[in-house]
C-alpha cells in the first residue's frame, strides 16, 4: 500500500476520535501523573501533524507490516484493555502513522539523554527496548528507536 493511502485510510478512521479530551489531560489538574500528561501532549501533537501532512516522495508499506501492527495492538487491547475500542482504535492508527510514515517512536521523546527515549545524532534511541522487545506482540518490533547499549544506561 501506498504510503498516502494509508494516511488517508488513518485521517479518516481518527476524525471522529475525541482529541480535545486528550489535549486537555495536558493542562487538567486531575491527571498529576506526568507521564500521563507527557503522553497526551506527544499523542495530540501527533494527531494534528496527521492532518496537516501532505506526502510528496510516497513510499510502498508492506501490507503485511500493516497487518501485523495491527493484530499486536489488538492483542495488547485484547489482554489489557478489552472493549476500550475508541483507544485502541486511536492507538493503532497513531502507531501505523509514526512507525510506517513519520519513522518516529511510539513513545515520547526528548533530546536528553537522560530520558528513556531520545534523539542522539540524528537516530532515536530507547532504554526500554532491550528489555521490551522480548515482550509477546511487542511493538518494539517496528518502532524506530535504537537499543541502547549496556554503557548508555549511565
Amino acid at each position: 500500500m501506498k504510503a498516502s493511502k494509508l494516511l488517508k485510510i488513518i485521517r479518516k478512521n481518527l476524525k471522529d476520535y475525541p482529541i480535545d479530551y486528550l489535549k486537555n489531560k495536558v493542562t487538567d489538574e486531575r491527571y498529576r501523573d506526568p507521564l500521563t500528561k507527557k503522553l497526551a501532549k506527544y499523542n495530540s501533537g501527533v494527531y494534528d501533524e496527521i492532518y496537516s501532512i501532505d506526502i510528496s516522495d510516497d513510499f510502498e508499506i508492506d501490507d503485511d507490516l500493516i497487518k501485523g501492527i495491527r493484530s499486536d495492538i489488538g492483542f495488547y487491547f485484547d489482554r489489557y484493555s478489552a472493549g476500550d475500542d475508541e483507544n485502541k482504535r486511536f492507538t493503532e492508527y497513531v502507531s501505523l502513522y509514526l512507525a510506517l510514515i513519520a519513522k518516529r517512536p511510539l513513545h515520547p521523546y526528548s533530546e536528553d539523554k537522560k530520558d528513556d527515549v531520545y534523539h542522539f545524532n540524528g537516530d532515536y534511541y530507547c532504554k526500554g527496548r532491550m528489555k521490551y522487545i522480548h515482550d509477546e506482540k511487542s511493538l518494539c518490533r517496528y518502532c524506530v528507536c535504537k537499543t541502547v547499549g549496556f554503557s548508555g544506561l549511565f
